[in-house]
């Protein structure tokens, strides 16, 4: 006899299988992955911080940036060094720079000294250096009374390499910078009264160059020379 309660039952198995096999519901057997296995700090009893990752990595950063500066420091001062001995090797002996020059730009912590018809207001005509008997000549003209007068002064070397000179009184002459084409020069003048008067100067052969005229101008500033003291030579000629 046809038992509708088991067929019944028989149905429902058949079908709750096949709805799980259509929609992938099928047990399936368990994987262990170890390494996907979460190990909690609290129950493990280790002692551990969210920073330790990070904090690890630091004592060798610090170590490598130390190490980098030292090598830029170094660098640095290697430059500065090859720098300063080239910029000395460039400075040619005096001896070689004898020849035709001609005043560019003059400053006077007396101002009266540069003016017109003052003693210092000179056009450089040449100079001669002579190494072997510590001597520089200087050739240039003045303006003495309205009229133009063509002077001739010698300088002697001294053991500082200032030169002493006998003009208008009593000078110190010294060269502070020189090249081809540019010398900066330093001149203090005691004068017949006892007045003491700061110059410097930039001569140039043609055309001077704008590190010359920087040269001169910190030059004349070292010296407390006032900027409105400065007489350009070039766009003058009295």
């Amino acid at each position: 006899m046809y038992d509708k309660k088991e067929n019944r039952h028989r149905l429902t198995n058949t079908n709750t299988g096949t709805y799980k096999q259509w929609f992938g519901m099928e047990k399936q057997p368990l994987v262990h992955d170890a390494s996907c296995q979460h190990i909690s700090p609290i129950k493990s009893g280790t002692s551990f911080h969210p920073l330790q990752l990070l904090g690890s990595s630091q004592p060798r950063q610090k170590k490598d940036n130390e190490s980098l500066k030292m090598k830029v420091l170094f660098l640095s001062l290697l430059l500065v060094v090859i720098c300063a001995a080239q910029e000395e090797e460039a400075q040619p002996s005096l001896s070689e720079l004898s020849g035709q020059w001609r005043t560019a730009y003059i400053a006077s912590s007396n101002l009266g000294k540069i003016k017109p018809n003052g003693p210092f207001r000179v056009y450089l005509h040449k100079l001669l250096f002579d190494d072997e008997q510590g001597t520089i000549d200087f050739y240039f003209y003045v303006k003495h009374k309205g009229k133009w007068e063509y002077k001739h002064v010698t300088g002697i070397k001294q053991e500082d390499g200032t030169f002493a000179v006998d003009y208008e009184g009593e000078n110190v002459f010294e060269v502070t910078h020189a090249s081809r084409n540019i010398l900066v020069v330093h001149n203090i003048n005691v004068d017949e009264h006892g007045k003491k008067t700061v110059l410097t100067g930039l001569f140039v052969k043609v055309n001077f160059e704008e590190e010359g005229l920087r040269k001169f101008k910190e030059l004349t500033q070292e010296k407390g020379i006032k900027e409105k003291n400065i007489v350009n030579f070039i766009e003058t000629d009295d």
